[in-house]
């Protein structure tokens, strides 16, 4: 049988770990090609001491792992919700009696936030037994696309047990097709639009325009170029988007991709770019980002160096290139709605 894991709290009174739209989609798809939940229920663990959370959450995984048999598979969504430093070894028990793991990479931390100074020992600590000992023993991983999957190679993990994904998947219940896009519409930034996320909103240059949707900004600091349409529900967010181009962009700075967040696109697929193209926008990447790669590959957008070159980019397009660029964006974003990147990544599985 093939399984998926299903983290749920028994009492699921704690908003901290509620589901999110990637992990859900995820969970759709799999149930989509014969996957079944294998669940795995805890109590609200954030009220318990750290050893009574870890025991607890150890053994709330350990009967989970029970119910499966030999010739069994299991996927997880990394990293784990419920994660316990007793993970690598309940995972290595069923490996024994002959389960097969599999991991599906959302975010690694130690590429995230592995090289600052600032980290404390016990993050650190932390970060080994959640992540660097933890990704050596599966049977397979999906990385998000042949950087990460690099990198991890670098790390000790077998080049033939990695999967790249290319881009994830962005189910849209209800999909509606937006039409008469022309390059000259604004620019749509969507997501956590804080400052320690996107503190270049605050900096952009005076042209072009932009749209913007999401949590977090500071209306009070707003540019003239820029207009705030409030959050959306993540299922409700595609049909409110109007522009031209998605925008994905992190940092404090227009000038570049910087600081934690913007240094992490060299590695990461950011899921608002999935967001952008299932909902049928082309994007605007980072030149440097390891998304760039596939962004130009399937020519559904441009690639810049800074926020400052974009307005020349984009009036460097024919009204043909941009329909090209529309077009292509389309098509990519019809598979992201139907799962195929996640489909195929687990067809070639080991």
């Amino acid at each position: 049988m093939k399984y998926y894991l299903k983290e749920d709290f028994l009492h699921d009174n704690n908003v901290k770990n509620a589901g999110n739209k990637a992990r859900n989609d995820v969970e759709s798809i799999v149930r989509s090609q014969g996957f079944e939940p294998l669940i795995l229920s805890v109590d609200n663990w954030y009220e318990m001491s750290t050893l009574k959370a870890q025991l607890h959450k150890s053994k709330a995984f350990g009967r989970a792992l029970d119910q499966l048999q030999q010739g069994d598979e299991l996927l997880i969504q990394f990293p784990m919700l419920h994660h316990s430093f007793f993970t690598t070894h309940l995972i290595k028990k069923i490996q024994k009696r002959g389960v097969k793991v599999y991991l599906l990479i959302h975010d690694l931390e130690v590429l995230r936030n592995g090289n600052l100074n600032s980290l404390a020992l016990r993050y650190k600590i932390r970060m080994h037994f959640q992540e660097s000992s933890f990704l050596n023993i599966p049977d397979g991983l999906i990385a998000h696309n042949p950087i990460m999957k690099s990198i991890l190679v670098n790390k000790g993990v077998a080049e033939d047990k990695i999967v790249s994904l290319g881009i994830f998947d962005y189910l849209i219940p209800d999909f509606q097709e937006k039409s008469g896009q022309t390059k000259d519409q604004p620019i749509i930034v969507a997501g956590n639009l804080a400052q320690e996320k996107a503190g270049y909103l605050y900096s952009l240059p005076a042209e072009p325009v932009y749209n913007l949707y999401g949590v977090g900004f500071d209306e009070s600091r707003a540019l003239e170029n820029e207009t705030y349409f409030g959050s959306f529900l993540p299922d409700e967010l595609p049909a409110a988007l109007e522009g031209g181009f998605g925008l994905v962009w992190d940092g404090d700075s227009s000038e570049t991709c910087s600081g934690v967040f913007g240094e992490y696109l060299r590695y990461n697929n950011s899921h608002k770019a999935s967001l952008y193209l299932a909902s049928g926008f082309p994007l605007v990447v980072w030149k440097q980002s390891a998304l760039s790669h596939f962004v130009l590959e399937k020519g559904c957008g441009i690639a810049v160096e800074s926020l400052h070159d974009l307005k020349e980019t984009i009036d460097n397009l024919s009204d043909a290139d941009y329909q090209d660029l529309v077009d292509n964006a389309k098509r990519v974003g019809q598979e992201i709605r139907e799962g195929h990147y996640l489909k195929t990544a687990l067809e070639h599985l080991a």
